[in-house]
């Protein structure tokens, strides 16, 4: 398993060599930043398949890092649970990994 403590604690003999009574872990978000495709999407060609109201899928991809959790702008779908949300991007390139957060309220 791979860490981003960076020689920031002692590694100990037993267990998983980690003693985490030193520092937290607050500042590993600084990897997703350094890659992020955000400055590569192209918002004006955003689609949004089932959204309720017209331009709300595209208001959402368009938060950035520091407003991902503020619950507004949100997205919902007129049909049924499902959206689908069309994201393309300016250059061509391969993804390996795709993490996404959403807020869920109270149903």
């Amino acid at each position: 398993m791979s860490h981003h403590c960076h020689n920031e604690h002692t590694h100990t003999c037993g267990g998983d060599g980690h003693d985490h009574h030193e520092h937290d872990h607050s500042d590993d978000i600084t990897p997703a930043l350094q890659f992020s495709l955000y400055q590569h999407i192209d918002f004006d060609q955003i689609v949004t398949l089932n959204e309720s109201e017209h331009g709300s899928g595209k208001a959402v991809v368009k938060k950035t890092w520091a407003e991902r959790m503020n619950p507004e702008p949100e997205v919902a779908s007129d049909a049924d649970e499902e959206l689908i949300i069309n994201v393309p991007y300016v250059h061509p390139f391969v993804l390996n990994f795709s993490w996404e957060t959403g807020f869920f309220g109270e149903l």
